[in-house]
């Protein structure tokens, strides 16, 4: 791809706007679109070209990255009012990094491949912060020899996995999430236990993290957890309960047993309903160990 043309960039959240970040730090101009105004505010301070209708997108990018909430938005970022799937020019190539479901990915590839547009499904692995200091990882549903966008991928992901085939990389992410949200819920509970016995949260951390128990959650959350300051947040509580809903879904379609995440689901219930969504996705240790 030409330094000179535009990325697309849909959806400006916590994410698109590090993956913005990272695309102009490496020299390219980025032209993006969000529904939140504010994310479009704060794009254009980093230096995003920002067009109020996500339609301009397809009419000035051959290479689009989309980075949204869930599949409900991408069906809409594609094939709404003024959508961009219609309008993409032929050889038109599509990133999906959204967490999403892996029909749905399909359903668009099929779709999109008709009208000679490559509908990519990339979902990443890692925070916010961890894709905005280029420590991310990529999970491709496509193949490593087609992939002549992978530079891009290479400028926020220490490293890239190629899967081979559309569907099976939103499907490997939501693998990661079940586990990486095992980890963290099993954390806070250690910790529960621990300040139920009087044990020092920070001392029974640090014995935890030098054991064969130790987690790479340890290191990411742990200090928030004993913290408690769950009000910047790098990934949303709300939004893993919406990745562990995918994850009973996909374990359905495929009669996989998955009772802890079954549990899980239900723990991140109680905690949306105690209005903790919107906080970082730690705040679940709430659940174990009391604020204050």
């Amino acid at each position: 791809m030409a330094i000179s043309d535009p990325i697309g960039l849909v959806g400006l959240g916590l994410v698109g706007k590090v993956l913005a970040r990272r695309f102009i730090g490496a020299g390219h101009r980025v032209v993006g679109n969000d529904l939140d105004t504010r994310a479009g505010d704060a794009a254009r301070e980093i230096g995003v070209d920002v067009e109020d209708d996500v339609g301009s997108i397809a009419e000035r990018c051959e290479l689009i990255f989309l980075s949204l909430p869930d599949s409900a938005a991408v069906d809409r970022v594609l094939w709404g009012q003024r959508g961009i799937g219609p309008t993409c020019l032929a050889g038109t190539v599509i990133v999906d990094t959204t967490t999403a479901e892996p029909k749905e990915t399909i359903r668009h590839f099929n779709r999109l491949a008709g009208q000679s547009v490559r509908f990519v499904d990339c979902p990443l692995v890692g925070s916010s912060q961890e894709i905005g200091d280029g420590q991310g990882v990529a999970i491709v549903g496509d193949r490593e020899d087609t992939a002549d966008y992978a530079p891009l991928l290479h400028t926020f992901a220490k490293q890239v996995f190629y899967l081979g085939a559309a569907g099976r990389g939103h499907t490997a992410k939501l693998v990661v999430n079940l586990v990486l949200g095992l980890n963290r819920i099993v954390l806070s509970e250690g910790l529960g236990l621990a300040h139920r016995c009087s044990l020092d949260l920070a001392e029974t951390l640090e014995i935890l993290k030098s054991s064969a128990a130790y987690s790479e959650v340890m290191d990411t959350q742990g200090k928030v957890m004993l913290s408690q300051e769950f009000n910047r947040p790098v990934a949303r509580l709300a939004q893993h309960a919406k990745d562990v809903g995918l994850i009973l879904e996909l374990a359905r379609a495929t009669r996989a047993r998955v009772p802890m995440s079954e549990l899980h689901k239900s723990l991140l219930e109680e905690a949306i309903a105690a209005d903790w969504g919107g906080l970082d996705n730690s705040a679940v240790v709430k659940l174990f160990v009391p604020t204050g």
